[in-house]
Protein backbone atom coordinates (compact mmCIF):
# COMPACT_ATOMS: atom_id res chain seq x y z
CA UNK A 1 0.00 0.00 0.00
CA UNK A 2 1.09 3.59 -0.40
CA UNK A 3 0.04 6.97 0.86
CA UNK A 4 0.56 10.41 -0.60
CA UNK A 5 2.55 12.29 2.05
CA UNK A 6 6.05 12.09 3.46
CA UNK A 7 6.25 11.80 7.25
CA UNK A 8 5.89 15.29 8.70
CA UNK A 9 8.06 16.63 11.56
CA UNK A 10 10.01 13.38 11.86
CA UNK A 11 13.62 14.60 11.57
CA UNK A 12 15.55 16.79 14.01
CA UNK A 13 18.34 19.19 13.05
CA UNK A 14 21.09 16.58 13.38
CA UNK A 15 19.29 14.14 11.12
CA UNK A 16 18.69 16.95 8.64
CA UNK A 17 22.38 17.88 8.68
CA UNK A 18 23.14 14.21 8.07
CA UNK A 19 21.79 14.22 4.51
CA UNK A 20 23.87 17.19 3.36
CA UNK A 21 26.99 15.90 5.09
CA UNK A 22 26.45 12.37 3.77
CA UNK A 23 26.18 13.51 0.15
CA UNK A 24 29.29 15.66 0.51
CA UNK A 25 31.04 12.77 2.28
CA UNK A 26 33.82 14.92 3.77
CA UNK A 27 36.07 12.08 4.92
CA UNK A 28 35.77 10.40 1.53
CA UNK A 29 35.93 13.57 -0.58
CA UNK A 30 39.10 14.90 1.02
CA UNK A 31 40.78 11.55 0.40
CA UNK A 32 40.40 11.81 -3.36
CA UNK A 33 39.79 15.44 -4.39
CA UNK A 34 42.92 16.84 -2.72
CA UNK A 35 45.11 14.83 -5.08
CA UNK A 36 43.01 15.89 -8.08
CA UNK A 37 43.41 19.54 -7.12
CA UNK A 38 47.12 19.06 -6.42
CA UNK A 39 47.67 17.72 -9.93
CA UNK A 40 46.44 21.11 -11.23
CA UNK A 41 47.83 23.63 -8.74
CA UNK A 42 50.59 21.83 -6.85
CA UNK A 43 50.85 22.89 -3.20
CA UNK A 44 48.03 25.48 -3.44
CA UNK A 45 45.36 22.90 -2.57
CA UNK A 46 44.18 24.58 0.67
CA UNK A 47 43.80 27.85 -1.24
CA UNK A 48 41.52 26.16 -3.79
CA UNK A 49 39.40 24.70 -0.99
CA UNK A 50 39.21 28.12 0.66
CA UNK A 51 38.10 29.76 -2.61
CA UNK A 52 35.59 26.95 -3.19
CA UNK A 53 34.23 27.47 0.33
CA UNK A 54 33.68 31.17 -0.37
CA UNK A 55 31.89 30.42 -3.66
CA UNK A 56 29.73 27.76 -2.00
CA UNK A 57 28.90 30.27 0.72
CA UNK A 58 27.67 32.75 -1.89
CA UNK A 59 25.50 30.05 -3.51
CA UNK A 60 24.21 28.98 -0.11
CA UNK A 61 22.85 32.46 0.61
CA UNK A 62 20.15 31.97 -2.03
CA UNK A 63 19.38 28.37 -1.05
CA UNK A 64 19.15 29.21 2.66
CA UNK A 65 16.82 32.14 2.00
CA UNK A 66 14.62 30.04 -0.30
CA UNK A 67 14.39 27.32 2.34
CA UNK A 68 13.25 29.94 4.82
CA UNK A 69 10.56 31.05 2.39
CA UNK A 70 9.14 27.78 1.03
CA UNK A 71 10.83 24.54 2.13
CA UNK A 72 9.97 21.49 0.06
CA UNK A 73 11.17 17.98 -0.71
CA UNK A 74 11.81 19.24 -4.24
CA UNK A 75 14.92 21.18 -3.18
CA UNK A 76 16.32 23.41 -5.95
CA UNK A 77 13.74 22.15 -8.46
CA UNK A 78 10.91 23.55 -6.35
CA UNK A 79 12.76 26.80 -5.62
CA UNK A 80 13.36 27.51 -9.30
CA UNK A 81 9.80 26.53 -10.22
CA UNK A 82 8.40 29.04 -7.75
CA UNK A 83 10.76 31.86 -8.68
CA UNK A 84 11.30 31.47 -12.45
CA UNK A 85 8.32 29.36 -13.51
CA UNK A 86 7.52 25.78 -14.45
CA UNK A 87 9.85 25.49 -17.45
CA UNK A 88 12.90 26.68 -15.53
CA UNK A 89 11.81 24.52 -12.59
CA UNK A 90 11.65 21.43 -14.77
CA UNK A 91 15.10 22.15 -16.23
CA UNK A 92 16.67 22.59 -12.80
CA UNK A 93 14.99 19.40 -11.59
CA UNK A 94 16.20 17.61 -14.71
CA UNK A 95 19.76 18.75 -13.91
CA UNK A 96 19.67 17.94 -10.21
CA UNK A 97 18.37 14.43 -10.90
CA UNK A 98 21.30 13.85 -13.27
CA UNK A 99 23.69 15.25 -10.68
CA UNK A 100 22.49 12.99 -7.86
CA UNK A 101 22.41 10.01 -10.21
CA UNK A 102 25.95 10.24 -11.58
CA UNK A 103 27.41 11.39 -8.25
CA UNK A 104 25.85 8.28 -6.74
CA UNK A 105 27.53 6.20 -9.45
CA UNK A 106 30.86 7.91 -8.80
CA UNK A 107 30.74 7.35 -5.06
CA UNK A 108 29.74 3.70 -5.24
CA UNK A 109 32.55 3.00 -7.72
CA UNK A 110 35.15 4.58 -5.45
CA UNK A 111 33.76 2.59 -2.54
CA UNK A 112 34.07 -0.57 -4.64
CA UNK A 113 37.66 0.28 -5.54
CA UNK A 114 38.73 0.84 -1.94
CA UNK A 115 36.99 -2.31 -0.75
CA UNK A 116 38.63 -4.26 -3.58
CA UNK A 117 42.03 -3.00 -2.41
CA UNK A 118 41.21 -3.96 1.18
CA UNK A 119 40.17 -7.47 0.20
CA UNK A 120 43.30 -7.91 -1.90
CA UNK A 121 45.41 -7.11 1.17
CA UNK A 122 43.89 -10.18 2.80
CA UNK A 123 44.41 -12.29 -0.30
CA UNK A 124 40.84 -12.10 -1.64
CA UNK A 125 40.59 -11.28 -5.34
CA UNK A 126 37.15 -10.22 -6.52
CA UNK A 127 35.88 -8.04 -9.36
CA UNK A 128 34.61 -4.65 -8.22
CA UNK A 129 31.24 -5.29 -9.91
CA UNK A 130 30.28 -7.96 -7.37
CA UNK A 131 31.17 -5.62 -4.53
CA UNK A 132 29.04 -2.94 -6.18
CA UNK A 133 26.02 -5.21 -6.49
CA UNK A 134 26.31 -6.14 -2.82
CA UNK A 135 26.55 -2.48 -1.78
CA UNK A 136 23.57 -1.49 -3.92
CA UNK A 137 21.58 -4.22 -2.20
CA UNK A 138 22.43 -2.63 1.16
CA UNK A 139 21.49 0.81 -0.15
CA UNK A 140 18.17 -0.56 -1.38
CA UNK A 141 17.42 -1.92 2.11
CA UNK A 142 18.53 1.20 4.02
CA UNK A 143 16.86 3.70 1.69
CA UNK A 144 13.51 1.96 2.10
CA UNK A 145 13.71 2.24 5.87
CA UNK A 146 12.10 5.27 7.47
CA UNK A 147 14.10 8.47 7.05
CA UNK A 148 15.01 8.58 10.75
CA UNK A 149 16.97 5.31 10.48
CA UNK A 150 18.90 6.08 7.30
CA UNK A 151 19.86 9.62 8.40
CA UNK A 152 21.22 8.42 11.75
CA UNK A 153 23.27 5.74 10.00
CA UNK A 154 24.75 8.31 7.61
CA UNK A 155 25.53 10.80 10.39
CA UNK A 156 27.24 8.30 12.71
CA UNK A 157 29.44 6.93 9.93
CA UNK A 158 30.64 10.41 8.95
CA UNK A 159 31.31 11.45 12.57
CA UNK A 160 33.54 8.41 13.12
CA UNK A 161 35.37 8.81 9.81
CA UNK A 162 35.97 12.55 10.19
CA UNK A 163 37.09 12.06 13.78
CA UNK A 164 39.74 9.52 12.77
CA UNK A 165 41.02 11.74 9.98
CA UNK A 166 41.29 14.73 12.33
CA UNK A 167 43.23 12.54 14.77
CA UNK A 168 45.66 11.63 12.00
CA UNK A 169 45.91 15.30 10.97
CA UNK A 170 46.86 16.28 14.49
CA UNK A 171 49.57 13.63 14.65
CA UNK A 172 51.03 14.74 11.32
CA UNK A 173 51.08 18.40 12.37
CA UNK A 174 52.87 17.49 15.60
CA UNK A 175 55.46 15.58 13.59
CA UNK A 176 55.72 18.17 10.83
CA UNK A 177 59.45 18.58 11.51
CA UNK A 178 59.94 15.39 9.49
CA UNK A 179 59.05 17.40 6.37
CA UNK A 180 59.60 21.08 5.56
CA UNK A 181 57.68 22.22 8.64
CA UNK A 182 54.68 24.52 8.81
CA UNK A 183 54.34 27.09 6.05
CA UNK A 184 51.85 29.54 4.53
CA UNK A 185 52.94 28.61 0.99
CA UNK A 186 49.87 26.33 0.43
CA UNK A 187 47.65 29.41 0.81
CA UNK A 188 49.39 31.32 -2.00
CA UNK A 189 48.99 31.15 -5.79
CA UNK A 190 52.61 30.22 -6.32
CA UNK A 191 53.22 29.62 -10.02
CA UNK A 192 49.50 29.21 -10.77
CA UNK A 193 47.25 31.61 -12.65
CA UNK A 194 43.53 32.28 -12.41
CA UNK A 195 42.81 29.81 -15.22
CA UNK A 196 44.45 26.88 -13.44
CA UNK A 197 42.79 27.97 -10.20
CA UNK A 198 39.40 27.99 -11.96
CA UNK A 199 39.94 24.54 -13.46
CA UNK A 200 40.99 23.13 -10.10
CA UNK A 201 37.97 24.75 -8.43
CA UNK A 202 35.64 22.26 -10.11
CA UNK A 203 37.29 19.58 -7.98
CA UNK A 204 37.04 21.83 -4.94
CA UNK A 205 33.37 22.33 -5.70
CA UNK A 206 33.05 18.56 -6.16
CA UNK A 207 34.00 18.14 -2.52
CA UNK A 208 31.03 20.34 -1.54
CA UNK A 209 28.65 18.78 -4.09
CA UNK A 210 25.32 18.06 -2.46
CA UNK A 211 25.63 20.64 0.34
CA UNK A 212 22.01 21.58 -0.43
CA UNK A 213 20.89 17.97 0.15
CA UNK A 214 19.09 18.85 3.39
CA UNK A 215 16.66 20.89 1.27
CA UNK A 216 15.14 17.60 0.08
CA UNK A 217 13.90 17.03 3.64
CA UNK A 218 11.66 20.10 3.59
CA UNK A 219 8.54 17.98 4.07
CA UNK A 220 10.01 15.81 6.84
CA UNK A 221 12.11 18.09 9.07
CA UNK A 222 10.81 19.63 12.26
CA UNK A 223 10.34 23.38 11.77
CA UNK A 224 11.98 23.22 8.32
CA UNK A 225 12.18 26.98 7.82
CA UNK A 226 14.67 27.11 10.69
CA UNK A 227 16.11 23.59 10.73
CA UNK A 228 17.14 23.29 7.08
CA UNK A 229 18.95 26.67 6.84
CA UNK A 230 20.78 25.81 10.07
CA UNK A 231 21.66 22.36 8.71
CA UNK A 232 22.99 23.72 5.42
CA UNK A 233 24.95 26.57 6.99
CA UNK A 234 26.54 24.48 9.74
CA UNK A 235 27.28 21.66 7.31
CA UNK A 236 29.14 24.01 4.94
CA UNK A 237 31.14 25.69 7.73
CA UNK A 238 32.16 22.44 9.45
CA UNK A 239 32.99 20.69 6.20
CA UNK A 240 34.84 23.71 4.77
CA UNK A 241 37.09 24.04 7.82
CA UNK A 242 37.69 20.28 7.68
CA UNK A 243 38.72 20.44 4.00
CA UNK A 244 41.07 23.38 4.43
CA UNK A 245 42.75 21.85 7.48
CA UNK A 246 43.13 18.30 6.17
CA UNK A 247 44.27 19.40 2.70
CA UNK A 248 46.89 21.60 4.38
CA UNK A 249 48.05 18.65 6.43
CA UNK A 250 48.33 16.50 3.31
CA UNK A 251 50.51 19.07 1.54
CA UNK A 252 52.70 19.61 4.59
CA UNK A 253 52.81 15.88 5.30
CA UNK A 254 54.24 15.04 1.88
CA UNK A 255 56.53 18.06 2.06
CA UNK A 256 56.80 21.19 -0.05
CA UNK A 257 59.81 19.85 -1.93
CA UNK A 258 59.64 18.84 -5.58
CA UNK A 259 59.84 15.19 -4.60
CA UNK A 260 57.11 15.61 -1.99
CA UNK A 261 54.70 17.29 -4.40
CA UNK A 262 55.41 14.66 -7.05
CA UNK A 263 54.52 11.92 -4.55
CA UNK A 264 51.38 13.81 -3.49
CA UNK A 265 50.03 14.49 -6.97
CA UNK A 266 51.04 11.06 -8.28
CA UNK A 267 49.15 9.12 -5.62
CA UNK A 268 45.69 7.63 -6.24
CA UNK A 269 44.98 7.89 -2.51
CA UNK A 270 47.33 10.48 -0.97
CA UNK A 271 45.64 10.47 2.42
CA UNK A 272 46.03 6.69 2.76
CA UNK A 273 49.66 6.90 1.68
CA UNK A 274 50.27 9.67 4.19
CA UNK A 275 48.68 7.65 6.99
CA UNK A 276 50.84 4.66 6.12
CA UNK A 277 53.91 6.90 6.15
CA UNK A 278 53.26 8.38 9.58
CA UNK A 279 51.23 5.72 11.40
CA UNK A 280 51.90 2.45 9.62
CA UNK A 281 50.06 0.20 7.19
CA UNK A 282 47.66 -1.16 9.80
CA UNK A 283 46.08 2.25 10.46
CA UNK A 284 46.01 2.91 6.74
CA UNK A 285 43.84 -0.18 6.33
CA UNK A 286 41.41 1.14 8.93
CA UNK A 287 41.19 4.47 7.11
CA UNK A 288 40.59 2.74 3.78
CA UNK A 289 37.62 1.00 5.35
CA UNK A 290 36.30 4.28 6.77
CA UNK A 291 36.61 6.02 3.41
CA UNK A 292 34.91 3.10 1.66
CA UNK A 293 31.98 3.33 4.03
CA UNK A 294 31.88 7.13 3.67
CA UNK A 295 31.57 6.85 -0.13
CA UNK A 296 28.86 4.25 0.44
CA UNK A 297 26.86 6.69 2.59
CA UNK A 298 27.33 9.39 -0.06
CA UNK A 299 25.57 7.13 -2.56
CA UNK A 300 22.83 6.48 -0.01
CA UNK A 301 22.45 10.24 0.44
CA UNK A 302 22.21 10.82 -3.31
CA UNK A 303 19.53 8.14 -3.62
CA UNK A 304 17.49 9.61 -0.76
CA UNK A 305 17.71 13.19 -2.03
CA UNK A 306 17.16 12.31 -5.68
CA UNK A 307 14.09 10.20 -4.95
CA UNK A 308 12.51 13.10 -3.09
CA UNK A 309 13.10 15.45 -6.02
CA UNK A 310 11.41 12.93 -8.32
CA UNK A 311 8.56 12.69 -5.80
CA UNK A 312 7.99 16.45 -5.79
CA UNK A 313 8.21 16.76 -9.57
CA UNK A 314 5.66 13.97 -9.86
CA UNK A 315 3.41 15.59 -7.26
CA UNK A 316 3.51 18.81 -9.28
CA UNK A 317 2.52 16.99 -12.47
CA UNK A 318 5.96 17.21 -14.08
CA UNK A 319 6.65 13.47 -14.14
CA UNK A 320 4.78 10.17 -14.00
CA UNK A 321 2.25 9.98 -11.12
CA UNK A 322 3.83 6.67 -10.08
CA UNK A 323 6.90 8.54 -8.79
CA UNK A 324 4.67 10.33 -6.28
CA UNK A 325 3.73 7.16 -4.41
CA UNK A 326 4.66 6.90 -0.73
CA UNK A 327 5.15 3.68 1.22
CA UNK A 328 2.33 3.38 3.76
CA UNK A 329 4.52 1.99 6.55
CA UNK A 330 7.85 3.78 6.14
CA UNK A 331 6.56 7.01 4.55
CA UNK A 332 9.32 6.91 1.92
CA UNK A 333 9.01 7.73 -1.82
CA UNK A 334 9.65 4.09 -2.63
CA UNK A 335 9.06 4.28 -6.39
CA UNK A 336 11.61 7.07 -6.78
CA UNK A 337 14.03 5.16 -4.57
CA UNK A 338 13.60 2.07 -6.75
CA UNK A 339 14.25 4.13 -9.89
CA UNK A 340 17.48 5.56 -8.49
CA UNK A 341 18.77 2.23 -7.18
CA UNK A 342 17.93 0.50 -10.47
CA UNK A 343 19.55 3.24 -12.58
CA UNK A 344 22.78 3.29 -10.56
CA UNK A 345 22.93 -0.51 -10.56
CA UNK A 346 22.42 -0.61 -14.32
CA UNK A 347 25.22 1.92 -14.85
CA UNK A 348 27.75 -0.04 -12.82
CA UNK A 349 26.73 -3.30 -14.53
CA UNK A 350 27.27 -1.95 -18.05
CA UNK A 351 30.64 -0.52 -16.91
CA UNK A 352 31.97 -3.82 -15.53
CA UNK A 353 34.81 -3.99 -18.08
CA UNK A 354 36.15 -0.51 -17.21
CA UNK A 355 38.42 0.68 -14.43
CA UNK A 356 36.08 1.78 -11.66
CA UNK A 357 38.21 4.55 -10.20
CA UNK A 358 38.70 6.32 -13.56
CA UNK A 359 35.04 6.12 -14.45
CA UNK A 360 34.22 7.45 -10.98
CA UNK A 361 36.29 10.55 -11.72
CA UNK A 362 34.51 11.24 -15.01
CA UNK A 363 31.11 10.68 -13.39
CA UNK A 364 32.04 13.06 -10.58
CA UNK A 365 32.91 15.84 -13.04
CA UNK A 366 29.64 15.22 -14.90
CA UNK A 367 27.60 15.45 -11.70
CA UNK A 368 29.40 18.55 -10.50
CA UNK A 369 28.86 20.42 -13.78
CA UNK A 370 25.15 19.53 -13.65
CA UNK A 371 25.01 20.82 -10.08
CA UNK A 372 26.74 24.06 -11.05
CA UNK A 373 24.09 24.71 -13.70
CA UNK A 374 21.31 23.95 -11.21
CA UNK A 375 22.91 26.33 -8.69
CA UNK A 376 23.01 29.08 -11.32
CA UNK A 377 19.27 28.66 -11.96
CA UNK A 378 18.65 28.77 -8.21
CA UNK A 379 20.74 31.90 -7.64
CA UNK A 380 19.04 33.71 -10.54
CA UNK A 381 15.63 32.66 -9.23
CA UNK A 382 16.42 33.92 -5.75
CA UNK A 383 17.63 37.28 -7.04
CA UNK A 384 14.53 37.75 -9.21
CA UNK A 385 12.04 36.64 -6.57
CA UNK A 386 13.42 38.58 -3.62
CA UNK A 387 14.08 41.70 -5.68
CA UNK A 388 10.49 41.72 -6.89
CA UNK A 389 9.28 41.23 -3.33
CA UNK A 390 11.56 44.03 -2.10
CA UNK A 391 13.39 41.67 0.27
CA UNK A 392 16.78 42.14 -1.37
CA UNK A 393 18.31 45.40 -2.50
CA UNK A 394 21.83 46.67 -3.11
CA UNK A 395 24.50 44.82 -1.19
CA UNK A 396 22.27 41.80 -0.51
CA UNK A 397 22.29 41.05 -4.23
CA UNK A 398 26.07 40.99 -4.45
CA UNK A 399 26.63 37.50 -3.04
CA UNK A 400 24.20 35.61 -5.33
CA UNK A 401 25.39 37.71 -8.27
CA UNK A 402 28.98 36.87 -7.40
CA UNK A 403 28.01 33.21 -7.14
CA UNK A 404 26.52 33.24 -10.66
CA UNK A 405 29.64 34.82 -12.14
CA UNK A 406 31.99 32.44 -10.33
CA UNK A 407 29.96 29.35 -11.26
CA UNK A 408 29.76 30.45 -14.90
CA UNK A 409 33.53 30.95 -15.02
CA UNK A 410 34.19 27.51 -13.51
CA UNK A 411 31.90 25.92 -16.10
CA UNK A 412 33.53 27.86 -18.94
CA UNK A 413 37.11 26.85 -18.12
CA UNK A 414 35.98 23.22 -17.94
CA UNK A 415 34.26 23.12 -21.34
CA UNK A 416 36.60 25.41 -23.31
CA UNK A 417 39.04 24.57 -24.66
CA UNK A 418 37.55 21.17 -25.41
CA UNK A 419 38.64 18.62 -22.77
CA UNK A 420 40.68 15.62 -23.91
CA UNK A 421 39.03 12.28 -24.70
CA UNK A 422 37.18 10.67 -22.94
CA UNK A 423 36.48 13.51 -20.49
CA UNK A 424 34.97 15.54 -23.33
CA UNK A 425 32.26 12.89 -23.77
CA UNK A 426 31.12 13.31 -20.16
CA UNK A 427 31.48 17.09 -20.11
CA UNK A 428 29.49 17.70 -23.25
CA UNK A 429 27.08 14.98 -22.22
CA UNK A 430 25.84 17.46 -19.59
CA UNK A 431 25.17 20.02 -22.35
CA UNK A 432 23.22 17.42 -24.33
CA UNK A 433 21.26 16.51 -21.19
CA UNK A 434 20.49 20.19 -20.63
CA UNK A 435 19.29 20.53 -24.22
CA UNK A 436 16.96 17.55 -23.84
CA UNK A 437 15.62 19.07 -20.63
CA UNK A 438 14.90 22.37 -22.37
CA UNK A 439 12.94 20.55 -25.08
CA UNK A 440 11.00 18.44 -22.59
CA UNK A 441 10.32 21.41 -20.34
CA UNK A 442 8.17 23.08 -22.98
CA UNK A 443 6.04 19.98 -23.42
CA UNK A 444 5.68 19.52 -19.67
CA UNK A 445 4.82 23.17 -19.02
CA UNK A 446 2.28 23.26 -21.85
CA UNK A 447 0.65 20.06 -20.60
CA UNK A 448 0.08 21.37 -17.09
CA UNK A 449 -0.19 25.10 -17.67
CA UNK A 450 -3.57 25.21 -15.98
CA UNK A 451 -2.90 22.51 -13.37
CA UNK A 452 -2.29 23.69 -9.78
CA UNK A 453 0.47 22.15 -7.69
CA UNK A 454 -0.49 20.15 -4.61
CA UNK A 455 2.31 21.36 -2.39
CA UNK A 456 1.27 22.52 1.03
CA UNK A 457 3.88 25.25 0.77
CA UNK A 458 1.95 27.15 -1.88
CA UNK A 459 0.53 29.47 0.72
CA UNK A 460 4.00 30.75 1.50
CA UNK A 461 4.16 32.50 -1.85
CA UNK A 462 1.42 34.95 -1.10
Amino acid sequence: MSGDQLKKDSLNVFQTIALSVAIMGPSASIAITAGMIGSQVGSSVPLVFLVSLLIVGCVAVSIVKLNQTFPSAGSVYYFVEKTLGRRAGFISGWLIVLAYLVLGVSCIMVSCTYLQILLSIFGVAIHWLFIGLFLMGLIFALAHKDAETSTWVMLLIEIVSMGLILLVAGIILVNSQKTAGLSMVPFTLGDNNLSSLGYASVFGFLAFAGFEGASALGDESKNPKATIPLAITSGIIITGIFYVLVSYVQVIGFGLTTEGMAAFTGSNSPLSDLIAKYLGTEFSIVMLLCMSVSFFTSTLGCVNAGARVLFTMSRDGMLSPALGRIHAKNNTPYVGLNVFVAAITMMIVVSFSLEAIKLAGYAAITGTLALLLAYIFTSIGAMVYFYKNRSWRGVRLIMPAGAIIALALIIFVNIYPVPVFPQNLFTYGVIIWLGIGIILSRNQADAIVSAPTTSENESNLS
